[in-house]
C-alpha cells in the first residue's frame, strides 16, 4: 500500500528561499522517512497536514510495534 503525497515534489527550499534543515537520522528506514516527512510538512497545503501526520504516526507506531523484532538494532547498542 503506498502512502499518501510520496508522489508529490517537495522543495529542499521553504517559501521565503531558505535552505531547508536536513531531518535528522535514526539509522531505522522507517523512522528516518517518518522524520523526514515531518521535516517538509510546511511546504504541504494546510488541508494535507492531518493525512500527513496520521501517515507519520501510523508508521512510527508500526516500527515501535515492530522493536526488536525488525532486526535493526539502535545506534546506542
Amino acid at each position: 500500500m503506498s502512502q499518501p503525497h510520496d508522489d508529490l515534489d517537495v522543495p529542499d527550499r521553504d517559501v521565503t528561499g531558505h535552505d531547508l534543515p536536513a531531518a535528522p537520522t535514526t539509522g531505522h528506514a522507517a523512522i528516518d522517512e517518518a522524520l523526514e516527512r515531518l521535516s517538509r510538512i510546511d511546504d504541504l497545503d494546510l488541508s494535507l497536514h492531518p493525512e500527513e501526520f496520521d501517515a507519520v504516526h501510523g508508521a512510527l507506531r508500526e516500527s515501535l510495534a515492530n522493536a526488536g523484532r525488525d532486526g535493526v538494532a539502535p545506534e546506542s547498542a
